[in-house]
């Protein structure tokens, strides 16, 4: 029995597949949260029991710390679930629901980031992403090789779209 929420998503019907964080770095990602949580909390109550001199540093350590527990909460957060005919995507407290014709094409790329040192020495990393469009080639979300599951809907999003080629191709 498959019932529906207002929003249409599905509630009772199990998706086939989610797209999460992998165990280990879904740990990694609790530990720092907790780590930038403990630290936001430390350096909020110093600023306010601070005299005036150190309050400002104090401010500015503690909105630093609560960016990095945001970055690290996004990262948490951020999941697509596989239902059939439909992909949710969500984030912090939203989301997204799209048809699984919708999604046009998902395109893999390597990022590279470089960091400088200042004395001459530089060092790299890369990170896959797939990245996923619509029909107008707008980016619809992205996810890196810490993500499982990506390449199950990668090879959906190509079945759907060979599948409405080959009915349009009937008419």
């Amino acid at each position: 029995m498959e019932m529906k929420k207002e929003s249409n998503i599905l509630t009772e019907e199990k998706p086939k597949y989610i797209i999460s964080l992998k165990k280990r770095y879904r740990i990694l990602y609790i530990v720092m949260f907790a780590l930038f949580l403990v630290c936001t909390m430390y350096f909020g109550v110093i600023s306010l029991c601070a005299g005036t001199d150190t309050m400002i540093f104090d401010i500015g350590i503690t909105v630093i710390f609560l960016i990095f527990l945001f970055c690290f909460l996004h990262g948490l957060t951020r999941k697509c679930e596989r239902y059939k005919g439909k992909v949710v995507y969500s984030f912090f407290l939203t989301k997204r629901e799209y048809k699984l014709s919708d999604i046009a094409f998902s395109n893999e790329k390597i990022e590279e980031f470089y960091k400088d040192y200042g004395d001459g020495n530089v060092s790299s990393s890369w990170d896959k992403v797939t990245i996923f469009y619509n029909k107008q080639g707008e980016k619809l979300f992205k996810f890196g090789l810490a993500y499982d599951n990506v390449q199950l809907l990668v090879r959906d999003v190509k079945n759907a779209q060979r599948s409405i080629s080959n009915q349009k191709k009937k008419n």
